[in-house]
């Protein structure tokens, strides 16, 4: 089998000679090629004195024929000269043959080429003296002026290219093999090399010490390539040694973990931990063995005695959690024995989950009075209309239109309810397009014009055409829907509200909506995005609202990374000052 070294060279000399022959035949090539261009240069004088003297005297008269001749002498006694038409028809030959004889010319390739490219040459046999002839052609206006020297031995040899680029690409190649021989001894050394420590790292043997790679670029490479595999090979040996002391990447847990020897004694412990275990301890203490006699961690003490004897290795190891509650916190417990007793002890603030929880569980209580009311409405309304039979038809109208209305609130409160749920609890699943802020407030006015009419309210549109963003389109119209339907219902007649593009920069576009209305009391503000919060008792259902806009503007907001405040106006109304980010590409966040 071959080396590498062997190969390299193999491969590098058939390249160059492959190289050398290509070159070679194309400059061999070049070289006929340009001694056939100094014959046809040589030629084409001939044919322009000719056809000087066609031109001057014609070929239509015995004398015109004899100056021809003469002029025939000056050129060299070999050459033959032939005056062809268009059509192919010889008319002189200075061989003396009569035109008739040598029939029609059109197919000669020479004739051919002077007849579609001005001029062409051919080396082809005579028909009419059976050897070879060169042939030169050139059209001349009606005429085609053909000359030919006969391919004898003294053009074949001038024809034929020096040998000179040969001899010296002959002399050339043992020098570049012995290049080559170098060059491949080099890389071939490198490559050795590098193998031997490749065969060597697969047994775990590597000698670093007995390998020598040469200067070069692919030694430097192998060099370094080893140094780093060395590198590596120190560290696995280190974390090997160092495995069972990785506990200090619990010091990054968001989670408070410790871990405890069979006897319960505190091996390791993170800051986190520390911190909740005082919280749940009655009293602050830097010893954690207060846990095991604190009335909260009972159920740990029972669960560890439980389960004395352990297990195998191969077995699922025993595991416990419940949750402690120690004052306005709340935390997660959880308790995983190891094979050899000794075990983890983790905790967990849940208080935040536990306070979504309630406000979820506050929600739903919320939604279920506020579905409530339109639910009986609908139901008295169209109970009085079955059971009381002597109930005029304007009666039984007005009935029909009072459910009718609330069961139109009642679709707006699923709506809202679906919409400010799906804000929360995947803002990260909803789609993402590219929004024109300016036409979709054009469009929200559109479907409004009614409501404002009826209120006598003027609309103001200050945001400039193509103000775009990347963002969840119905979140973006429900947050101006909801703004200006807020409006409506309780600016109050005869107001005024603008949507303001007041300020933008390279990451977000800031808004302002406001209204000339009565305002809201101070008191109020802070509380006014809560979900069902009513400035005063029965305001949203006598204006036909779900107690949901502005806290579903609120969340949508917040999803789109944007801030949102509210502020009576010094010269009354109320002004909503909020900013969406223009480019939510990588998802919306919660």
């Amino acid at each position: 089998m071959l080396s590498y070294r062997s190969k390299l060279l193999l491969n590098f000399t058939l390249l160059f000679a492959a190289f050398t022959l290509l070159l070679v035949g194309f400059q061999y090539n070049r070289e006929r090629q340009y001694r056939r261009e100094l014959l046809e240069a040589r030629l084409l004088s001939y044919a322009d004195l000719v056809a000087g003297d066609i031109e001057t005297n014609g070929l239509n008269s015995t004398a015109a024929v004899e100056e021809l001749k003469k002029v025939k002498l000056l050129l060299p006694k070999e050459l033959r000269l032939t005056v062809i038409g268009k059509n192919g028809t010889v008319i002189y030959e200075s061989d003396g043959m009569m035109p008739h004889e040598m029939g029609n010319h059109h197919d000669r390739p020479e004739v051919r080429l002077a007849l579609n490219e001005n001029e062409g040459s051919d080396i082809r046999a005579s028909v009419t003296e059976g050897k070879e002839f060169f042939y030169f052609a050139k059209a001349y206006g009606s005429l085609i002026v053909r000359v030919a020297l006969p391919y004898d031995d003294e053009v074949r040899n001038f024809m034929k290219a020096d040998n000179v680029f040969l001899w010296f690409a002959l002399m050339l190649f043992p020098i570049v093999l012995v290049l080559l021989i170098y060059i491949s001894d080099h890389f071939g050394k490198a490559i050795a090399q590098l193998r031997l420590f490749i065969s060597s790292a697969d047994r775990g043997l590597v000698d670093y010490d007995q390998l020598k790679f040469p200067h070069s670029e692919l030694g430097d490479v192998a060099a370094t390539l080893t140094l780093k595999y060395r590198q590596l090979d120190e560290s696995n040996r280190q974390i090997a040694l160092e495995r069972e002391r990785l506990l200090r990447h619990f010091l990054y847990s968001e989670a408070g973990i410790a871990i405890f020897s069979p006897d319960r004694q505190k091996i390791f412990a993170n800051p986190k931990f520390t911190q909740y275990a005082n919280t749940i301890l009655d009293r602050p203490t830097a010893d954690l063995n207060a846990l095991w006699s604190n009335e909260r961690f009972q159920p740990v003490c029972e669960f560890l005695e439980q389960n004395e004897n352990g297990g195998s290795p191969v077995q699922e190891a025993p595991l416990f959690r419940y949750t402690i509650q120690a004052g306005s916190s709340c935390f997660a417990v959880q308790v995983l024995i190891y094979s050899d007793q000794s075990f983890e002890l983790s905790l967990t603030d849940t208080t935040q989950a536990e306070q979504t929880k309630k406000l979820k569980q506050q929600m739903s209580n919320n939604i279920t009075h506020e579905l409530r009311t339109p639910v009986s409405s609908i139901r008295g309304y169209l109970e009085t209309i079955l059971e009381c039979a002597g109930l005029n038809e304007q009666r039984k109208e007005d009935f029909l239109r009072k459910a009718h209305a609330q069961a139109v609130r009642l679709t707006d409160l699923i709506r809202d309810v679906a919409l400010i749920t799906k804000a929360e609890e995947a803002p990260e699943a909803l789609p993402l397009e590219t929004i024109d802020v300016s036409r979709m407030v054009e469009d929200i006015a559109d479907e409004l014009r009614g409501g404002m009419e009826q209120a006598g309210m003027e609309f103001q549109h200050l945001i400039p055409p193509v103000t775009m963003l990347t963002g969840n389109y119905s979140l973006v119209y429900a947050i101006f829907r909801n703004l200006m339907e807020n409006s409506i219902r309780y600016a109050g007649q005869g107001t005024k509200m603008c949507a303001e593009l007041y300020n933008e920069d390279k990451d977000f576009l800031y808004f302002s909506f406001r209204d000339t209305g009565c305002g809201v009391p101070e008191e109020h503000l802070p509380r006014l995005f809560e979900r069902f919060y009513r400035v005063t008792e029965g305001r949203t259902r006598d204006c036909g609202g779900t107690g949901l806009g502005l806290s579903i503007v609120r969340n949508a907001v917040l999803c789109h990374s944007g801030e949102i405040s509210v502020r009576n106006r010094k010269g009354g109304g109320l002004e909503i000052l909020f900013c969406l980010k223009k480019n939510h590409k990588g998802g919306l966040r919660n």
